[in-house]
């Protein structure tokens, strides 16, 4: 093997390195993916202000289709690699952030619509579309993000 085959094959390493590292921001925040999971947060945080049966139905079966929909991507997934703490942190701060959302809706359908506090068309629910939408719109920042830690994070475990 002669240098140029050996810089060849260096190259073609990067090379797939970065395409991979594409691929796992990709998939981790794809649109379908992401609007799925919207789905269930909704569900999840729309039921908040419903009667205890319907209280515990709606907040299982919103859990299930976003804990599922990260389950079943990640296992049909191309590219596979264990998460960082950093990704770990990235997650838990965009909840967080869905979470604050979810309660700055609920204020404002107080203050502004004067919703009632308990049944369907409630507070929780004008909350909840606001944190779906941020969830949502807020997809093109989390891709950058994820990318960064991808990246910073070396790609493939």
């Amino acid at each position: 093997m002669n240098q140029h085959d050996a810089q060849t094959s260096l190259d073609d390493i990067h090379r797939l390195q970065a395409r991979t590292r594409q691929q796992i921001v990709r998939q981790s925040f794809a649109l379908p993916r992401v609007v799925v999971s919207a789905l269930g947060l909704f569900v999840m945080l729309a039921s908040v202000d419903l009667p205890s049966p319907w209280f515990y139905l709606g907040a299982a079966l919103g859990v299930v289709v976003y804990a599922g929909v990260g389950i079943v991507c990640e296992h049909r997934a191309a590219v596979r690699r264990t998460a960082t703490g950093r990704e770990a942190l990235f997650h838990g701060v965009l909840l967080a952030c869905v979470m604050v959302a979810f309660g700055i809706g609920r204020i404002a359908a107080f203050a502004l619509f004067d919703l009632p506090a308990h049944g369907l068309p409630s507070q929780a629910v004008a909350g909840a579309v606001a944190a779906a939408v941020l969830y949502v719109a807020a997809t093109p920042v989390n891709r950058r993000v994820m990318r960064s830690i991808v990246r910073q994070d070396g790609g493939v475990a």
